[in-house]
């Protein structure tokens, strides 16, 4: 059991890592450096320079939305990134064989199993749409919330193998405030991949130079997305000190107030400091940090008082 627990939470570690590798494909505009899948420029080992280009390497190019020649630096950017998507798919199948044979004793864990290595597969074969659809913006914010769902299947199935899901029980009210609190995070989350999106289209008219002008407009979707982070800090704080006499949840929810705090900092450098290249992938992981942590605290509360406090797992 703790080899397969071992397993899980380094699964769970790599989605984690899966998530960052794409905002840094995103922050280095490496999206299109394979422009075509699963290959790429038709190689199973992409190449080091352009005398390694296939003869019709010119309608590979011509996909490429910077500047339509070769960049080996951003070619391997992405092929790196394909193969920490692939190393991923491998963890999950060999996760769900590892459970496979405790299917029985552990019900819940195996289904969950089965659950992200599915969703795995989904979302790398929805990774070939985004290369067809030349990184188009509705793609990428779906693919997004593909991992971000995955993440949390990894983590319910993780929180099963430790015994911890709806191990504390809470009054009802409480846990309708995390299930609020989960509710405006994602639509923080949402608001905020409605910037990347203007973002995208700015920065592609500049040839991704003038980092500076991106946000010069101040575009009506960063000021809701700006005013908005107040309201979700606002309300963590307001949950921190409803829930602060519960031992048990009150670490993690403190926690969540400095992730979202760094979170917001993290938004002022992009905006005040001329989209600084490296902010864009931290911004990204805080995001991904609070809405985990807030999944994590509602699948670990159980506010029925009628209920056994420890998870059936069958």
């Amino acid at each position: 059991m703790v080899s397969i627990r071992r397993w899980v939470l380094a699964t769970f570690i790599l989605t984690f890592l899966t998530i960052i590798a794409g905002g840094v494909v995103r922050t280095t505009q490496s999206g299109m450096g394979c422009p075509d899948w699963p290959t790429c420029f038709g190689r199973w080992i992409p190449p080091t320079n352009a005398s390694q280009l296939p003869p019709d390497f010119e309608k590979y190019l011509h996909k490429q939305d910077i500047d339509h020649t070769f960049n080996v630096f951003h070619t391997w950017t992405e092929y790196l990134n394909r193969l920490v998507g692939e190393l991923l798919g491998v963890l999950a199948l060999v996760q769900f064989v590892l459970l496979f044979r405790k299917r029985k004793e552990l019900g819940l864990s195996y289904r969950l199993a089965i659950a992200f290595l599915s969703g795995v597969i989904l979302t790398g074969l929805f990774g070939a749409v985004v290369v067809y659809r030349n990184l188009g913006d509705l793609s990428i914010t779906v693919h997004f919330f593909c991992a971000i769902i995955l993440l949390q299947i990894e983590l319910a199935l993780l929180l099963s193998l430790q015994s911890q899901l709806n191990t504390i029980t809470v009054e009802a009210k409480l846990k309708k405030l995390f299930l609020l609190l989960l509710a405006v995070i994602s639509i923080q989350a949402a608001l905020g991949t409605g910037v990347r999106m203007y973002v995208d289209n700015v920065s592609k008219t500049l040839h991704y130079e003038q980092r500076e002008t991106w946000l010069a407009a101040t575009p009506i979707s960063f000021l809701i997305h700006r005013s908005f982070s107040w309201i979700v800090l606002l309300t963590t704080i307001f949950i921190v000190w409803y829930s602060r006499n519960i031992t048990a949840i009150r670490n993690k929810l403190v926690g969540l107030s400095v992730i979202i705090v760094m979170s917001m900092i993290t938004g002022i450098v992009l905006f005040y400091a001329n989209m600084p290249a490296i902010a864009q992938p931290i911004h990204l992981f805080l995001a991904s940090c609070a809405i985990t942590l807030t999944v994590s605290v509602i699948l670990q509360t159980n506010s029925n008082q009628n209920e056994s406090r420890y998870p059936d797992n069958n």
